[in-house]
């Protein structure tokens, strides 16, 4: 069962001992940040749990198997919007179905991706399901911030905790698919496969501001002002860009002990440009200031 994936080991025997014993919880939340493979569990464990072998779960080879790996399982209904909100009229169209049984298996499986994006209505569409639900039905919601479902959703549900991937999970994720990795930017992909994805495509930019900021020390006032040029031409990815700077900035603090206060104040301007930005601030003013802070810390 979950050979393929890699990462969050705990809730491998945890999901794995459920369907060896046939205990299976009517409703499940999967919690944790995006990009650390939820989705992919919940398939492979709607999967197993489909499986109309006696022995081998998920074996691979039965109906529900077959017709799970080319996505047609009629008992398995996955909503995975990639809009703002889930709205009231997806969520009743689901709680209809749930009243229809099973086709190939003993089970029915709603899987609810981004399940945080369920407008309040639909929440409460979907509770009384969740109240009374029919002995076939499992529920699995997945959620990157669970403090957007309501309360009484989650007290209906199993809850687990999926933990960010370690370097070295990550590393081994691009060993397996035969692609290469700078070991020097894992600590941006802040444990997430998909920031992982995201950047490596990216990575000439990223490389650009590692070459401008790694002998930021050694600047004179004017080509740290000059920055802005850089940084202002990747405005879709600033975010990503800062957390890269700080990061920077957090490995030269450990480094250089002479100069800590200057990096910590730099760290300290970083996210505050971020909450700038986040507020709506001005963009090319916010950067301007980020960098006329940089250039006073250093001279701390």
């Amino acid at each position: 069962m979950f050979d393929k994936i890699i990462g969050n080991n705990e809730n491998k025997k945890i999901l794995e001992n459920m369907v060896k014993k046939q205990n299976i919880p009517h409703s499940y939340i999967f919690s944790g940040i995006s990009g650390i493979g939820k989705l992919l569990f919940a398939k492979e464990f709607a999967k197993a749990i489909l499986c109309r072998d006696e022995t081998i779960k998920p074996c691979n080879s039965c109906i529900s198997c077959t017709s799970f790996e080319n996505s047609n399982n009629p008992d398995c209904i996955i909503i995975d919007e990639q809009s703002e909100s889930i709205k009231t009229e997806q969520i009743k169209e689901l709680t209809k179905s749930v009243l229809e049984k099973p086709i190939e298996s003993c089970k029915k499986i709603y899987i609810i991706n981004n399940s945080e994006n369920m407008t309040k209505e639909a929440q409460n569409s979907l509770l009384k399901t969740l109240e009374e639900p029919p002995e076939y039905i499992v529920i699995l919601l997945i959620t990157s911030n669970e403090n957007m479902l309501l309360n009484t959703i989650k007290s209906r549900c199993m809850k687990l905790m999926f933990q960010p991937l370690s370097n070295n999970e990550i590393i081994e994720y691009f060993k397996r698919n035969n692609e290469q990795i700078d070991e020097g930017m894992l600590d941006i992909f802040e444990g997430s496969i998909e920031k992982a994805l995201e950047v490596k495509d990216k990575k000439e930019i990223y490389e650009k501001i590692s070459n401008e900021f790694k002998n930021i020390e050694e600047k004179s006032d004017i080509q740290i002002l000059s920055l802005k040029e850089e940084l202002i031409q990747y405005k879709e990815e600033i975010y990503s860009l800062l957390d890269y700077i700080n990061t920077i900035f957090y490995k030269k603090m450990l480094k250089n002990k002479e100069k800590v206060l200057s990096y910590q104040e730099c760290i300290k301007s970083v996210e505050e440009t971020k909450a700038r930005l986040k507020r709506n601030a001005n963009f090319d003013m916010t950067i301007d200031f980020l960098l006329f802070s940089i250039e006073r810390s250093m001279q701390i």
